[in-house]
């Protein structure tokens, strides 16, 4: 029976992820729920453009490779065009990278993740072909990234063609992992996008990294455009997005003495120059001063810097403009803080909450991060709000001043440290006293505890300095909790990650001995 004469027959009935096995594909989960959009009535003709390209199933084009700078406003953009085609019922699958998230950030889940979406979303006909495929290839989750692409996604879908276009959209490329660790990943997306029918169009956003650019150029299936930040029509939204933010502020803050009009289109005229095309300027800057206890005050502020010479300036103008006004950089208790909680927050493997970080510091950080309002969200975890201030904080050339720059390199250790000794604390012989029994047991583990658990061999891995002193402190932590660090993450249902997790800190300590050795000689 095909797929198609399958869903004539179920339209009626309801199937489900788990009717089709798909968690089989062990795929990582992606709520685009809190993601913001594109302004109404910005971007417009981009967004029609891509649109009437994603409808044409006669382009030659499958792939639209959609880049432009840091703060360009890729993702908002792509987000809008998946909730475009989700309304339509045509998104197949929307899969978002986050470097702070390390699960949703390595290349090995994309395939699956994109096969078990495409599935989900349109159960009768691509859900049976790749549930089938499954069956067919019950190892196929743990396969290479090109017979994945293969046997989840060409296959099942050229069983399934028809006439009417689906949409997979991946943002923030550059996100996943590395250059080296995406390699692979960037081969197969390039080349074998190639096969897939003629009635799937993909859309990628990313910056412009040099191997995205290069795994992606003269590839006749792939069309790309760059996400100009110079257009009249870029600079028409982004002082429409100010006039209404503004607007806004000033009709809910009225207790304050606005002037009359206030900003006015002079200076609305200002900012919009300031931002130099860069939405995300814009959106910081509308937060810094919305979040002021005297909002006229702090865009007078911004007002007294100058306009900037190029979009990177703007962004780090702006950046030290909010970390000038947020800190108290003559106390040294504060500066202590602010580089022990922006280390954190920018090493860690996962984002954390203010509860589990203030356990890893034993320091209250919420103080800190309440002052960074503006650049920081809080709940229910701890981010920065654009990877463009990771960015600035993490380059000593760009924050330029000493208390603004984060040691990646030093923040590692401290919080493989702080991993280890929670560890330590903690862990025990049957460490949720679990009891010999047939019903199901929903053992609870503290945040903090899960985190040192998944990621402490990550973080020791990453260590490059007093490599000896860390490789003996990781000795002494295996022979003492090695067995009661197993039953944790089987109670974490992390078992399968055992096994390559102890296999990569045995490449790192072969590696530390080897160093050893040749400080010996």
């Amino acid at each position: 029976m095909s797929c198609i004469t399958f869903w004539v027959v179920h339209t009626s009935n309801s199937i489900t992820a788990a009717d089709l096995g798909l968690e089989r594909l062990n795929p990582v989960e992606m709520d685009a729920s809190d993601r913001p959009e594109c302004f109404l009535g910005t971007r417009v003709d981009v967004i029609e453009s891509i649109r009437n390209w994603a409808s044409n199933p006669d382009s030659e084009h499958k792939v639209l490779w959609l880049h432009g700078v840091a703060g360009s406003g890729k993702s908002t953009l792509a987000t809008t065009i998946a909730n475009l085609f989700r309304k339509m019922g045509r998104l197949g699958t929307f899969v978002f990278f986050d470097r702070e998230v390390a699960e949703r950030s390595h290349p090995a889940v994309v395939i699956r993740t994109t096969a078990y979406q495409l599935a989900r979303n349109h159960p009768h006909t691509i859900g049976v072909a790749i549930s089938a495929a499954i069956d067919k290839f019950p190892s196929i989750a743990e396969s290479p990234l090109r017979l994945q692409f293969s046997k989840l996604l060409v296959e099942p879908l050229l069983t399934c063609a028809n006439d009417i276009p689906i949409v997979l959209v991946f943002d923030a490329l550059d996100e996943c992992s590395n250059r080296d660790d995406r390699q692979n990943l960037m081969a197969v997306l390039a080349e074998e996008s190639a096969h897939l029918p003629s009635a799937l169009r993909i859309i990628i956003a990313s910056r412009a990294e040099y191997d995205i650019r290069t795994a992606f150029a003269s590839k006749s299936h792939i069309l790309t455009q760059e996400l100009d930040i110079t257009t009249e029509a870029n600079t028409s939204d982004i002082r429409s997005y100010f006039r209404n933010q503004m607007a806004i502020i000033r009709n809910t803050r009225t207790q304050l003495p606005f002037p009359p009009n206030w900003p006015g289109d002079e200076i609305t005229d200002s900012l919009t120059e300031r931002a130099f095309g860069l939405f995300i300027w814009a959106s910081t800057a509308v937060d810094f001063i919305r979040n002021a206890h005297y909002p006229v005050k702090r865009l007078d502020m911004l007002l007294k810097e100058g306009p900037a010479s190029g979009a990177a300036t703007a962004i780090d103008m702006l950046y030290r403009t909010a970390l000038n006004e947020a800190g108290r950089w003559d106390d040294q208790d504060f500066v202590a803080d602010f580089r022990a909680v922006l280390g954190i927050v920018l090493v860690a493997k996962d984002p954390l909450s203010i509860r589990a970080i203030d356990i890893f510091l034993g320091i209250p950080s919420d103080n800190t991060v309440s002052f960074l309002n503006c650049l920081l969200t809080q709940s229910p975890t701890v981010r920065v709000l654009h990877p463009s201030f990771a960015d600035f904080l993490l380059s000593p050339q760009r924050s330029q001043r000493d208390p603004w720059f984060i040691d990646a390199a030093f923040h590692n250790h401290s919080l493989t440290v702080a991993c280890l000794d929670r560890l330590h604390a903690s862990l025990k012989r049957n460490i949720c006293n679990l009891t010999f029994s047939t019903t199901q047991v929903n053992a609870s583990v503290s945040e903090d505890m899960t985190y040192s658990c998944i990621y402490w061999i990550e973080h020791v891995c990453a260590v490059d300095d007093e490599v000896t002193e860390m490789r003996k402190r990781v000795d002494h932590f295996l022979v003492l909790h090695l067995l009661h660090w197993i039953e944790a993450m089987s109670v974490l249902k992390r078992s399968r990650d055992i096994v390559k997790l102890l296999s990569h800190l045995h490449d790192w300590i072969d590696v530390c001995r080897y160093v050893d050795l040749c400080a010996i000689v």
